[in-house]
């Protein structure tokens, strides 16, 4: 392939020497043109591409290291060869700083190191070319990264400033792309967070930058406008294309995303106050249950603030182990006996005491926590239902919920078969509670693992049903052994008389498919005696005990033969 090399040389001879040593025999195929002052070979470089330069840096029309800086102005990503007539490192080591790819004396060298120096030279600026793309692009998906949207920042700020303009920063975040990632696998990950930069690109002007930051974490710079309200067109604009169907890896993916908008000068005057704030009214926009946009106010805060402060005591309560489990029984209505035992996440907090799950766990779902929380949760409640048992407390079946996240993980099955022979518990003596969204999702993943579980003797149950989300008609292929009614029916059945109908009709359900009904949340006897009449199978509140500290959980056990618990079971 040929070479196409510009010569700037105003020295008649040395550039007919260049000349002769392209066209030696041995040289590979060189297409030359020369011209004698920089001006020209400036104009050339405006109409015609070359691959390298040869310029010399005494001229008529400019001397020195200004020739190599007009040239970097107007070819920035052109390769260059200095050629001088004299040896000077000092001249040398400045003009290789100044962006030269190699330094070459006039007179000292043959066609081959002539041919080795324009080669160097094309490979160095295609590596710092490499390395500077990489340095401001995201490799994934081409868009501008972190470091090249702070420039464009800094300067849109700067010409707003100037022309009185306004300008927006829009953040922008997928709604469970870590669910998406987990239940696809990565390069389906991968193949989505492409196919949405290609769709924000499409939303906005050739003047805008879209960039991504990490993850799932993109930006979108709006410059130029005369009001924020033009942000929210583009936001809405962006929620629309993301909205409809991806094609990824041979299915149909959707994905919704959260904007939280911050504009200059209204919600902020420097780039650090945008970032901030673009960033609480995204946080703010994930809040109100994602796919929503949400301008910054400064209301909201506040809240945002309280809101990382809980997710970094989260977090630091976790590394200094202040999570704790606690355990319900859960009572055989038939038999008046306790035959499980649910486990109970609580967070010892140093300020506030123990708080429920109910107070942390969907920040922990939402951050990712929950994995790493939910597989300790697993082990220890194994751990402790294998103590209790050798404790002569009995073959107490012990309950432990998964929550949405953890379900879709890849290696649960892996994960609940790694811990079983870890502490030795017998699979028959784990009951798995999962939640009735998982069933709406990726029914194939849901009835895969059930049935993987079922063959290894774990069984599973419907958590929370009657919470609304659950298709009726898909309950009978569930290899599921129980339902589990959600607490709100039995704290009903005491002020709606119509609501002993509906649990009726649910337990009659329940049986109707073969499952077993569990009713939570029972506070009263009056609640226990219409659950008993309905033909409930087993129940679980405060009447029967309220959660009990691990460490207690033996002895709890060990003493249900001096407690009286018949009285709360069938009728005698």
């Amino acid at each position: 392939m040929s070479i196409n090399v510009l010569l700037i040389e105003d020295n008649p001879g040395d550039a007919r020497l260049v000349q002769e040593m392209l066209r030696d025999p041995g040289a590979v195929a060189c297409s030359l043109v020369h011209v004698s002052q920089l001006g020209d070979g400036l104009d050339l470089l405006e109409r015609e591409c070359f691959d390298v330069l040869l310029l010399d840096l005494s001229l008529p029309d400019a001397r020195g290291i200004e020739s190599l800086e007009a040239v970097q102005h107007a070819a920035p990503s052109l390769p260059v060869v200095i050629l001088s007539g004299q040896k000077d490192d000092e001249v040398a080591l400045k003009a290789v700083q100044s962006g030269a790819q190699d330094y070459l004396v006039k007179g000292q060298g043959d066609t081959r190191m002539l041919l080795r120096a324009m080669r160097h030279a094309i490979e160095r600026k295609h590596s710092e070319q490499r390395l500077s793309y990489l340095a401001q692009y995201d490799v994934l998906t081409g868009l501008p990264n972190r470091v090249l949207l702070e420039d464009r920042l800094t300067k849109a700020l700067d010409q707003a400033r100037r022309k009185g303009e306004v300008l927006a920063l829009l953040y922008l975040d997928l709604d469970n792309f870590k669910d998406i990632n987990d239940s696809l696998g990565h390069d389906a990950g991968d193949g989505l967070l492409q196919s949405v930069a290609e769709r924000l690109g499409q939303c906005v002007r050739g003047q805008d930058t879209v960039a991504r930051l990490a993850g799932d974490e993109f930006v979108i710079l709006l410059t130029g406008l005369t009001e924020p309200a033009a942000a929210a067109h583009v936001a809405q604009k962006a929620l629309d294309a993301l909205s409809a169907g991806h094609s990824i890896a041979g299915r149909d993916v959707t994905a919704t995303a959260s904007v939280g908008i911050a504009s200059y000068p209204e919600s902020g005057e420097d780039a650090d106050s945008l970032r901030r704030n673009a960033d609480i009214a995204l946080y703010r926009a994930k809040g109100r249950g994602g796919g929503v946009f949400q301008f910054y106010n400064p209301d909201t805060n506040a809240a945002a603030g309280e809101r990382r402060m809980m997710i970094e005591k989260m977090r630091r309560a976790w590394e200094q182990n202040e999570f704790v489990l606690f355990y319900q029984p859960q009572l055989d209505l038939r038999r008046g006996r306790v035959t499980g035992m649910e486990a109970l996440l609580r967070w010892r907090h140093p300020d506030h005491g123990v708080l429920p799950a109910a107070r942390f766990i969907d920040l922990m779902e939402e951050t990712g926590l929950i994995l790493p929380v939910g597989e300790w949760v697993l082990q220890m409640a194994c751990g402790h239902a294998l103590g209790w048992q050798a404790s002569g407390a009995g073959p107490v079946r012990v309950s432990v919920n998964l929550s949405d996240r953890q379900f879709r993980r890849k290696d649960l099955v892996w994960m609940v078969a790694r811990v079983l022979v870890e502490t030795g518990l017998e699979p028959a003596c784990l009951h798995l509670e999962v939640s009735e969204s998982v069933l709406v999702g990726d029914r194939t993943h849901a009835m895969g693992t059930l049935d993987t579980l079922r063959r290894m003797g774990v069984r599973a149950s419907v958590d929370n049903f009657g919470s609304g989300v659950c298709a009726l008609g898909g309950l009978r292929e569930l290899p599921v052994e129980a339902l589990n009614l959600d607490r709100s029916f039995a704290h009903n059945l005491s002020e709606e008389p119509a609501e002993a109908e509906i649990a009726s009709a649910l337990v009659a359900l329940g049986h109707g498919l073969q499952l077993k009904v569990l009713a939570e949340g029972v506070e009263s006897e009056r609640e226990l005696g219409l659950l008993r009449d309905s033909g409930c199978d087993l129940v679980q509140g405060n009447l029967i005990s309220e959660p009990v500290p691990a460490d207690a959980c033996a002895q709890w056990l060990r003493g249900l033969e001096q407690r009286s618990l018949v009285f709360l079971a069938a009728d005698n």
